[in-house]
């Protein structure tokens, strides 16, 4: 058979994504920076590559052995000292679960009825609170554990495929790296538990049934089938999105069977058996409604449409816009949002022109695969981080832009260059899931690209899917000889240049370019937009709250309520110094140097009505530090909304 010329044609158009998504990360003040580590770390990779090849699998196994151990320990560290606060939507499915764990079967704000696709990723984290009760576990605990098991799994899983696929210990090494010592394992991922993560392990999980499914016996298909169906409904009940399997599934099949190698591939019973698990997730969504005492609203509810139409906002870049979700919750119920959204999309993409929808793609595809911002996803700052981290936040701001950035080129460059060299053998079965890898991640941006908005953290999926096709991929024969060129002499000088380098920039530009920091903060809430309720407080009473600063601050906010007037005030608890705070819409500002120590936050109603406060309480779930003291009585589980800042010149401030 005459070997083709050029690159297969899907491998063409993921190429050129990775290419846009890497301009994108580019962007910004850091952009330089992150190009001269991405380089140099390149450089690096290649050049050590050779060396680890040449180690034994025993000192292998010791690596990766220790660099997962270490990875563990440091997870436990910042679980353990630098606790963050959960907000927006994740909190809420948060606070829901915990909630339902208690055995209150109730829904108190509209959230789930705008947005009841996570209902069932409520119910089974509340099923897994339960659980951990048995144990007497808190809801921290517990959500800590859940996220340690899953995060954690998914990176030994993934290194396990790796070696499986490629047997390569450049391979293994250098994605031992790309997890250890990167902030994927130590941020978003770990410290905010929501179903990208479940998503991207039952991503990896279902291409590694379909990869092992021809080697199986008869009597294996049958257990390793009802896993596939429990996985694909389990992915469907999770994040719906995971459907753009199904037509890449058919395209890859119309290409097997175009090559008449369909039926040697396997593939057709791994694919009805994905589909039927798809499906049972309709069944099984009503099932949880009724368990759970869940019932929807059209009144709340949103169409599939109003997700589409934020997509073609050009304004907002096809991101979430609050003037669209405004705009919808004005109308009375789901059948009148879908007329307007319906009559509106047109009229965005007419106003857009080709040209302009062209540039809209090109700038949503560069969103979704920037992940400069991995740290601030979901999260509202640290309730109190340390001493020893307030000092150094700039720099490790930088740090992890630049580590996390970097690395992520890295990995996209080199899948680059082999996709540019790889010819697809559709005998083999290994890149047969490795084409299938390829389709799946182009299903994933196209929909988010094309259809639907876009978000930074959605282009993170395609993750397991860009690392087993980078162990799938065989590695070309000129480059096999290559890599075992020994040059320990520069590769050695290249690590400690890498090192000096991004310290340098870290420092450079963490003072060139500071960012507002997160002294304290409790921003989880249920949300007034949700018609989550205040809590009402009587004349002449009052409550507090105690706030540990760890860090020098020049801001500090309470949320108390829209309309609310109460006197607020924060007081030194060494010093007994009291700052009256002043009312800023719904919430009581201060704008003065706070030096790090003990604080407190007193609201009194002055007034002769009772007066609202945003207040969040749970089950189970500690929010704050110190537990909120209302009419004399302490509240474990009940904690204020405030934010305390170091606000610098120019900075944003992504809060009150």
């Amino acid at each position: 058979m005459k070997r083709k010329i050029y690159p297969m044609f899907f491998s063409v158009v993921l190429i050129i994504c990775l290419v846009i998504g890497t301009l994108g990360n580019l962007m910004r003040y850091s952009g330089i920076a992150v190009l001269v580590v991405t380089l140099i770390l390149f450089l690096m990779t290649y050049l050590f590559a050779g060396e680890v090849n040449r180690l034994s699998s025993k000192h292998v196994k010791w690596i990766v052995s220790i660099g997962l151990i270490a990875m563990f320990i440091g997870q436990i560290v910042i679980l353990s000292v630098m606790p963050n606060t959960v907000y927006h939507d994740p909190y809420r499915v948060l606070s829901q679960a915990d909630q339902m764990a208690a055995g209150h079967m109730t829904w108190g704000i509209t959230y789930f009825w705008r947005y009841a696709n996570n209902v069932p990723l409520a119910y089974f984290m509340s099923l897994w609170l339960k659980l951990t009760q048995l144990f007497h576990l808190s809801t921290n605990v517990a959500i800590h554990t859940l996220s340690l098991l899953v995060l954690d799994l998914f990176i030994v899983l993934s290194l396990r495929t790796i070696w499986q696929l490629s047997q390569r210990k450049s391979l293994l090494i250098g994605a031992t790296a790309f997890f250890v010592l990167t902030p994927y394992a130590y941020t978003y991922y770990l410290q905010v538990f929501y179903s990208d993560l479940p998503s991207m392990l039952i991503l990896l999980l279902i291409m590694r049934i379909i990869m092992q499914w021809p080697s199986k016996s008869p009597k294996k298909h049958l257990l390793t089938g009802i896993g596939l169906v429990f996985v694909s409904m389990l992915g469907m009940l999770l994040k719906s999105n995971i459907v753009v399997l199904v037509p890449a599934l058919m395209i890859l099949m119309f290409i097997l069977w175009h090559k008449k190698l369909l039926k040697q591939s396997k593939l057709l019973l791994p694919t009805l058996l994905i589909i039927f698990g798809f499906g049972l997730s309709v069944p099984a969504t009503h099932g949880i409604y009724q368990v759970s005492h869940f019932h929807t609203e059209t009144k709340y509810e949103f169409p599939v449409s109003h997700w589409i139409l934020m997509g073609a906002n050009e304004q907002h870049k096809g991101m979430y816009s609050g003037n669209d979700v405004h705009r919808a919750i004005l109308q009375p119920n789901k059948k009148v949002r879908q007329q307007y959204d319906l009559k509106e999309i047109p009229k965005r993409f007419e106003k857009l022109g080709v040209g302009g929808t062209l540039r809209l793609w090109v700038i949503k595809l560069g969103i979704l695969l920037n992940v400069r911002d991995i740290q601030d996803w979901y999260n509202g700052g640290y309730r109190s981080a340390p001493t020893w981290y307030q000092q150094m936040a700039q720099p490790i701001r930088v740090i992890i832009i630049l580590s996390y950035t970097a690395a992520t080129i890295v990995l996209w460059f080199t899948l680059i260059l082999r996709l540019l060299s790889w010819r697809p053998d559709f005998k083999n079965n290994q890149q047969v899931v490795a084409v299938l890898a390829i389709i799946t991640s182009l299903g994933y941006l196209a929909f988010h690209t094309l259809l639907w908005e876009a978000e930074t953290r959605y282009g993170q999926v395609i993750l397991p899917l860009i690392l087993f096709t980078l162990a799938a991929i065989p590695v070309p024969e000129t480059e096999r000889k290559r890599l075992f060129t020994k040059l320990r002499i520069v590769a050695v000088p290249s690590l400690i240049t890498l090192c000096l380098v991004g310290l340098g920039f870290a420092i450079g530009l963490g003072h060139e370019h500071p960012k507002n920091t997160v002294i304290a903060a409790q921003r989880s809430q249920l949300s007034a937009q949700y018609q989550a309720k205040p809590f009402m407080l009587a004349p002449g009473k009052q409550m507090t709250e105690d706030v540990d600063l760890n860090g020098r601050a020049n801001y500090f906010s309470a949320q108390v309520h829209a309309g609310s007037r109460i006197h607020v005030v924060l007081e030194n608890r060494q010093t007994q110094q009291r700052y009256q705070m002043y009312r800023a819409g719904y919430v009581y500002r201060l704008h003065k140097t706070l030096q790090p120590g003990n604080y407190r936050i007193v609201m009194k109603n002055i007034s002769q009505k009772n007066q609202a406060v945003d207040v969040t309480k749970t089950y189970h779930y500690q929010l704050s530090n110190h537990p909120l003291v209302m009419n004399e009585k302490k509240e474990k589980y009940a904690s204020l909304v405030y934010t305390c800042l170091l606000r610098y010149k120019g900075g944003s401030t992504t809060n009150s």
